[in-house]
């Protein structure tokens, strides 16, 4: 039995996706060159689902045959969904931040 696709907007969304994922190099990288201290438990952690999950959903947008949308299992979806909430919210938190209230609609 196929398993069921579900669409996602790779012009919309792929940006919330490569955002996340350079978070998490960067918090990798950190505790490999130790400018943060190395947490091993959450390092392998976080390692294991960059790797496996975050970079099957990350070449899943590369299969986009119009460069538009994509086609992903419930799974990749529901992180998908879950990536885009958490960038959104960074990006408010940083306008916060910044003092920037008359931005926040574009977050």
């Amino acid at each position: 039995m196929k398993e069921k696709m579900y669409p996602f907007s790779v012009a919309k969304h792929a940006h919330d996706i490569e955002f996340y994922r350079n978070r998490l190099y960067c918090i990798l990288t950190d505790m490999e060159n130790g400018d943060k201290p190395m947490d091993k438990k959450r390092y392998n952690s976080l390692s294991n689902f960059y790797y496996n999950e975050l970079q099957e959903l990350y070449l899943a947008m590369f299969n986009s045959r119009d460069g538009k949308v994509v086609y992903l299992t419930g799974k990749q979806i529901s992180l998908a969904k879950k990536i885009v909430t958490w960038a959104s919210n960074k990006r408010y938190d940083i306008q916060i931040k910044n003092g920037n209230y008359k931005n926040l609609h574009y977050c």
